[in-house]
């Protein structure tokens, strides 16, 4: 079984990639920085793909040459603090890596005469209005435009990143209805301290995290390690259980997304949206 990982460089993504291998899976490592992507392929045997989603040329072209794919895990995903940060193409970074790029690689490989059996997306349920105090209700509004022109959310980077965990969440069932020879989940890997999912925060934070991360994982009932949760979703991919479009919570298993996320109309204008923001400009 061939499955591609974005973000297989670290965190999570490494974590699932090294426990695909040992189940006997060929693992197609992708990230940004190529020297990090052929360590992890060279140590667990995989197939290197530098593949920058902040992008999306760059994203169509690598999806182009990719080999025959049986699963694809839309991992990668990054959080910034503070006031929002942009690609080069003038996206805000947080929507154009964990959402838009994803759409652009889905796009591609969903339309090729050989699409992946299973595609998982990742989700979070930060994407809840009211779950909880620490992060901000993400912004439902379906102008993507504005998100990418860093209009809204500007002042908080965890608002940003609670949007783009909607969005995965909602593309996930609009993706269920329009592709129905894929199996579509959205998996919650629950809150994992040891990630590098901070690695833009301030030292402070991130030396805190480091101190509490093992204490959190083995004391409180929401932390979990990178390396549980990525032998789960291994375990997921390996074995698909559970309906199409379905949403997977690490702890609890199948369950409800918020009702913005659960809206069919949301999910597709969602998706129309996404791609109309990466659709090429007009010559």
């Amino acid at each position: 079984m061939r499955i591609l990982i974005t973000g297989a460089t670290c965190g999570l993504g490494l974590a699932t990639a090294r426990s695909l291998a040992r189940r006997g899976a060929e693992v197609v490592v992708s990230g940004r920085d190529p020297a990090a992507v052929t360590r992890v392929a060279g140590e667990i045997g995989g197939i290197p793909v530098v593949l920058d989603l902040a992008h999306p040329e760059h994203v169509r072209e690598v999806a182009a040459e990719l080999p025959v794919l049986d699963a694809m895990i839309a991992n990668a995903g990054v959080q910034f603090p503070g006031p929002p940060t942009f690609t080069a193409d003038g996206v805000e970074e947080t929507l154009a890596i964990n959402v838009l790029g994803h759409v652009a690689l889905i796009d591609a490989l969903v339309t090729t005469p050989h699409p992946p059996a299973q595609v998982v997306l990742l989700g979070s349920g930060t994407h809840v209005p009211g779950l909880t105090a620490l992060i901000p209700d993400p912004v439902e509004d379906l102008d993507l435009g504005a998100l990418a022109r860093g209009e809204m959310a500007r002042a908080s980077g965890p608002q940003r990143y609670s949007t783009s965990k909607l969005h995965t969440t909602a593309l996930t069932g609009a993706y269920a209805r329009a592709y129905p020879a894929t199996h579509w989940t959205c998996y919650d890997p629950g809150l994992m301290p040891d990630t590098g999912l901070a690695r833009a925060r301030p030292a402070w934070q991130l030396g805190a995290l480091r101190v509490l991360s093992a204490p959190l994982v083995a004391l409180a009932p929401f932390a979990v390690s990178a390396e549980q949760s990525g032998a789960t979703l291994a375990s997921l991919v390996l074995n698909p259980t559970g309906p199409s479009g379905g949403v997977l919570d690490h702890r609890r298993g199948f369950g409800d997304r918020s009702a913005r996320a659960a809206d069919p109309a949301y999910q597709d204008g969602l998706l129309a949206a996404a791609r109309e923001l990466l659709a090429p400009a007009p010559v």
